[in-house]
């Protein structure tokens, strides 16, 4: 497995996500897993743009499935190929981003989601409030009611 897949898998390990993209469920959270990661000021030099399920990226696209082949041919990292340790506490740090707040109604992947692309429309795309929030009613209805928790949350881990 090539040294940049090997960061890209422990990346995603260290946020505790299991790195499975058998299913659009799993693309979709790995997808998120990393930009929300990426925001934490680890730039693994994925670029975004807004799609279906919000931001997504074809270069991350590429390589996830070129992980899970090399996966599948028996290649993993040796034990000893680990991000550095302050790399590690910087995305320990974004770890409680990924717990969806209980009583919310929202899986793990549609909290992603919605963390997100409410991050991608306000600070990437730099719409106003009431534009961001037009988009998400219109282009993601199931999401759109729990805006405000994902701002406050996005606040508390200063990502906004």
């Amino acid at each position: 497995m090539d040294g940049r897949l090997v960061v890209l898998k422990r990346f995603v390990e260290a946020l505790g996500q299991d790195g499975d993209i058998s299913s659009l469920d799993g693309r979709t959270r790995f997808q998120k897993a990393v930009y929300l990661g990426q925001l934490c000021g680890i730039d693994l030099g994925y670029r975004y743009g807004w799609y279906l399920k919000g931001p997504y990226s074809t270069e991350l696209t590429r390589d996830y499935y070129a992980m899970a082949q090399a996966t599948a041919a028996g290649q993993t990292p040796p034990a000893n190929q680990q991000l550095k340790p302050e790399l590690l506490q910087k995305l320990a740090k974004m770890k409680p981003l990924f717990c969806e707040p209980a009583n919310i109604g929202l899986s793990q992947t549609q909290w992603l989601e919605l963390l997100a692309s409410w991050h991608f429309l306000r600070w990437v795309n730099r719409y106003d409030e009431c534009k961001a929030r037009k988009v998400m009613e219109q282009e993601k209805p199931v999401l759109a009611p729990y805006v405000q928790r994902a701002e406050r949350v996005l606040k508390a881990s200063q990502l906004m």
